[in-house]
């Protein structure tokens, strides 16, 4: 990771304690930062342009299958401005992650400039024992979570299937698509997985066989070592068993797409390197132990956060960046959490 000087003076990553309560207390708890949210949707998107984003999740969601749809209503209606579904189904997240099992590296890319300073933990309770969302006030899914005992899971955006080979049509019948479909949305997924799986097995079967509303990607590791790469499509699955790299296209020959984010072959291919040049097997102890990992191309000027995650030992470390000129720098101190690991059910 770039080097930025220990004087400046670089906020801290805040822990809200949301015990069994869910993303609406989080919300309420740090309700400035939900409303800072909404502030850096209109800022980069322009207002008219979230006012109908917006309205169109909304009416969206209000006819999905989400067990999450009230806290969202709930969500835009306290913080009293424009954003709130629309932030929730967006889904256009670029990122690079490796299942290092049982490590879990990963570095998050979003154009938005502000995310990396307002990212936050949120520490819940569940049936099977705590679990920590990386996350932002105001979004109720999960992208990047450590359940203690149990697993670490993160999730990528999908490519853009290839039907015409036309950029623009092609996202257009995506989006046609999205809106006739009553699944899940991914993120949505991610969560109900963190709450309910009591196990690395039982949350990889969880995202590998459940209904989603559009493709996505995921990372997920064990505490015994376990490590697997989930490709996603809505009613199908192809699941990859063991250590693995996965930026945002397909790694399977069978499917095909068009990559998102900076340089996505890239990306996976510098981590992939990485990964190889630590010991291959034994890379997630090398490269679990901070961030030396995260450097170009997997860094770039779009990376808003990276996190090393070990469910077997309970810890995360995490750190928030912005943009500086042609790369992103830390905007936050880096956070050390460790949560002794739930017992085993």
């Amino acid at each position: 990771m770039p080097y930025r000087s220990p004087a400046e003076d670089l906020p801290e990553i805040p822990v809200f304690d949301c015990a069994a309560l869910g993303a609406a207390h989080l919300a309420e708890m740090a309700l400035p930062r939900a409303r800072r949210m909404m502030e850096i949707g209109a800022r980069n998107l322009s207002l008219p342009v979230l006012v109908l984003a917006d309205w169109r999740s909304r009416a969206w969601l209000a006819k999905n299958e989400t067990p999450y749809g009230a806290e969202i209503d709930r969500i835009a209606k306290r913080v009293g401005a424009p954003g709130a579904h629309a932030l929730n189904i967006s889904h256009e997240w670029a990122c690079t992650s490796a299942a290092l099992g049982p490590t879990l590296l990963r570095a998050l890319d979003w154009p938005f400039h502000g995310l990396g300073r307002e990212v936050v933990v949120a520490r819940h309770d569940s049936a099977f024992g705590p679990w920590l969302n990386v996350t932002w006030p105001g979004f109720v899914g999960a992208l990047t979570g450590l359940a203690p005992g149990r697993f670490a899971a993160a999730m990528n955006q999908a490519p853009l299937r290839h039907r015409t080979r036309v950029f623009p049509i092609d996202w257009l019948i995506d989006r046609l698509k999205v809106g006739a479909s009553r699944a899940l949305p991914p993120t949505h997924l991610l969560r109900l997985a963190f709450e309910t799986a009591k196990n690395f097995d039982h949350a990889v079967a969880m995202l590998r066989d459940t209904p989603m509303a559009l493709p996505a990607l995921f990372a997920v590791t064990g505490p015994d070592g376990q490590a697997a790469i989930i490709e996603r499509q809505e009613r199908s699955a192809i699941l990859h068993k063991g250590n693995g790299v996965m930026a945002n296209h397909w790694l399977n020959p069978e499917w095909h797409g068009r990559p998102r984010g900076i340089d996505s072959p890239g990306r996976g291919a510098g981590l992939t390197r990485q990964v190889e040049q630590a010991g291959g097997e034994q890379a997630g102890t090398a490269l679990g132990q901070g961030f030396a990992w995260l450097r170009p191309p997997v860094l770039n000027r779009l990376t808003r956060l990276a996190a090393v995650m070990n469910p077997a030992a309970g810890t995360l470390q995490l750190v928030g960046l912005e943009r500086m000129g042609r790369i992103a720098l830390p905007a936050t101190r880096i956070l050390k959490l460790e949560t002794p690991p739930a017992k085993r059910r």
